[in-house]
């Protein structure tokens, strides 16, 4: 017969630390008391495994993205038309600059693999073209865009009363503008090199980021570190810059990719109308001019390669902008 152990002696007390010696219990990490033959009593986790340690906030984002099956496939669409974009031209040298009526509307084939416009461009170089275009005039317009509506939101988020009022008020009148009606208006005078357009664009697509900034501010305004800073003499401006727009960029990044394929759209829409870039650039919507023609030519080469470049970019774009969304905001995260 075993005898019972010596709960007075020196031993038990050494290899039973946390135990009460009358109840057989451990204290509870949350503060109430557990059995000790229960896994968090023994160390453990409530599912026999391991405790894990704390990850940080954007490992967590990140892990949360690379879990989003067509989100990855979106960057990897977006990875694969940049190399094609920047990188084809380097590898596939094809003429797209000088007229050559003897090789106008050619078939896939014979030397172009995706024939050859009325002019006797090559189709495949051209989308190569158009496609830089398309990237360099969603990067910069969003990246306009984002500056002026991060700077607009955060001061009326921060000022607050009668003058965020005001600036809202201005924001509300300029929505109500529609968008493609104002760039068409102005690109009429304004346009014809990739800069002048990503301004032209920019400019006009800043309202709904300053609204986003501007409504996350409204609840940064009133934390702690906010506080602190006002109370230690910290100027508007410094507030601004060092701790209200750091703390809203998970807004901002979201929104970039959306405005990228806004960007690109209205782009292929300005080509479309014939108020894109100035020969010898060219845009996906520059050659979608006239795509109804080709349509009833028979000439189908001439639309879909380059419809499709378009619409899985933008596609790809969305894809990667609502899982950032997904991953960024801790609300939709999934536990």
């Amino acid at each position: 017969m075993t005898e019972p152990p010596d709960i007075n002696s020196e031993q038990w007390r050494v290899e039973h630390p946390w135990e009460d010696p009358l109840t057989g219990v451990r204290p509870d990490p949350l503060g109430g008391i557990m059995p000790a033959d229960h896994p968090l009593g023994a160390g453990g986790s409530l599912d026999g495994g391991d405790l894990q340690g704390i990850s940080s906030g954007w490992r967590l984002a990140l892990r949360e993205f690379m879990s989003n099956r067509l989100a990855v496939l979106g960057l990897a669409v977006l990875v694969f038309f940049l190399l094609f974009s920047f990188l084809g031209p380097h590898l596939y040298h094809g003429n797209t600059t000088i007229s050559n009526p003897l090789d106008a509307n050619l078939a896939p084939g014979g030397g172009h693999p995706i024939g050859t416009d009325e002019n006797g461009f090559d189709e495949l170089a051209r989308m190569m073209q158009g496609g830089q275009a398309a990237f360099e005039v969603g990067v910069f317009a969003a990246v306009i865009a984002i500056v002026i509506g991060t700077l607009y939101g955060a001061i009326a988020g921060l000022v607050g009363g009668f003058l965020d009022g005001l600036m809202m008020r201005l924001v509300d009148v300029l929505l109500s503008i529609p968008f493609l009606f104002i760039v068409l208006v102005v690109s009429t005078k304004y346009s014809g090199s990739v800069i002048e357009i990503s301004l032209v664009l920019g400019v006009f697509s800043w309202l709904i980021p300053a609204r986003l900034v501007r409504g996350e501010v409204l609840t940064l305004r009133e934390r702690d570190f906010v506080s602190a800073a006002r109370v230690m003499g910290g100027s508007r401006t410094r507030i601004v810059m060092r701790h209200l727009i750091p703390n809203a960029m998970s807004v901002t990044i979201v929104n970039v990719t959306f405005l990228i394929a806004d960007s690109m759209l209205a782009l292929a829409y300005l080509g479309a109308l014939g108020l894109g870039l100035s020969y010898p650039h060219t845009s996906w919507g520059d050659m979608l001019g006239q795509a109804s023609t080709y349509v009833q030519n028979g000439q189908w080469w001439l639309v879909y390669p380059v419809g499709a470049c378009l619409v899985l970019v933008v596609l790809a774009c969305n894809l990667v902008g609502d899982a950032l969304r997904d991953a960024i905001d801790v609300r939709l995260r999934r536990r």
